[in-house]
């Protein structure tokens, strides 16, 4: 077999590996990414909660104080209509007290649907919190074992590299440079195998006469169509 093939055969499963291990390390950082993601929209929607509880027990409180001011009111108006001298001030009175004890119960029926609601977002905010803490934890868990991930693999696809650099300087300057040029590019394959006829890089049939170039595997040949350097056996 020719040299050049023999070295270029071997580095390009160097280069796979590294491809391999570049793509592994490319995914273990997106799932970081995602468990970051979680936690930060579990603490969010938490705090999100916790702010929006703090507000309605401020309106509930709010509410609660016009409440005893009006019965304040209807108190003194309840008494007033014992000592009133005129029809017409018994009137006024009456009016009054009908007003504001309508206020009342406006007031009342408003305070018990914001403790229905305040019951409510207590449960969402217990159930948020739940859920936050479980995500953190399972976080901490995923991304501990997806940085060891990244790490085995950063220290597989360095020594494949520094091993396919090495190897590079063993082929002649007439592949080396379209070597370099294809395993930077598109899926990273410069050599492949040739099945029958047919390039397994582009999977199309090459000429019957470089197929049988090719298997002599005494010379470099590319395909005719992808220009990948092809090889058989």
């Amino acid at each position: 077999m020719n040299s050049d093939i023999s070295r270029m055969i071997e580095l390009q499963r160097f280069w796979d590996t590294v491809l391999r291990c570049r793509e592994e390390i490319r995914k273990a950082g997106e799932s970081i990414e995602y468990w970051k993601g979680r936690v930060d929209e579990c603490t969010r929607r938490v705090a999100s909660l916790a702010e929006s509880i703090k507000l309605l027990k401020s309106s509930i409180g709010a509410r609660e104080v016009d409440l005893a001011t009006l019965e304040e009111k209807i108190a003194r108006l309840e008494a007033r209509k014992d000592s009133v001298k005129t029809e017409r001030e018994a009137a006024a009175v009456q009016t009054e007290l009908a007003t504001a004890t309508s206020e009342r119960g406006a007031l009342e029926e408003e305070i018990l649907l914001h403790m229905e609601e305040l019951e409510s977002k207590n449960a969402a905010l217990a159930a948020a919190e739940k859920e936050a803490e479980e995500v953190r934890k399972q976080s901490e868990t995923d991304i501990a074992m997806l940085e060891e991930r990244i790490g085995r693999f950063t220290a597989q696809m360095d020594e494949h590299r520094a091993r396919f650099d090495e190897g590079v300087s063993n082929l002649s300057a007439a592949v080396r440079p379209k070597f370099l040029k294809l395993t930077g590019t598109g899926n990273g394959k410069a050599i492949v195998r040739i099945d029958g006829e047919t390039c397994e890089g582009c999977r199309v049939k090459v000429p019957v006469h470089l197929a049988g170039d090719v298997s002599k595997q005494d010379k470099v040949i590319s395909c005719s169509n992808c220009g990948r350097f092809i090889y058989g056996g």
